[in-house]
């Protein structure tokens, strides 16, 4: 109930819905770089694996020669050759 109160006055306010409700934005640029914003942890990460732990899910990034070139409390940006995205639970 309180989440579709928090949409509806995101609407009504005309505010983006990821900064009112939390979300994770994921921006790609090509197949080289990934940004991300409003996660919350780092859950695994190595050459071939980033998985990340967001307000509402999981995301995990697959690929080749993969490394974070900054994070900070609320960006990061993922850079290599980015072959998947998935969402988990």
């Amino acid at each position: 109930m309180f989440e579709q109160m928090k949409i509806a006055a995101a609407d009504n306010l005309k505010l983006p819905k990821d900064v009112i409700l939390g979300e994770a934005l994921v921006s790609f640029i090509g197949r080289t770089s990934v940004i991300v914003e409003n996660y919350r942890g780092i859950l695994i990460y190595d050459d071939q694996t980033v998985k990340l732990q967001a307000k509402n899910c999981k995301l995990q990034f697959k690929g080749k020669r993969l490394h974070i070139d900054y994070y900070n409390h609320d960006e990061m940006k993922i850079s290599g050759l980015i072959q998947s995205m998935e969402f988990g639970d």
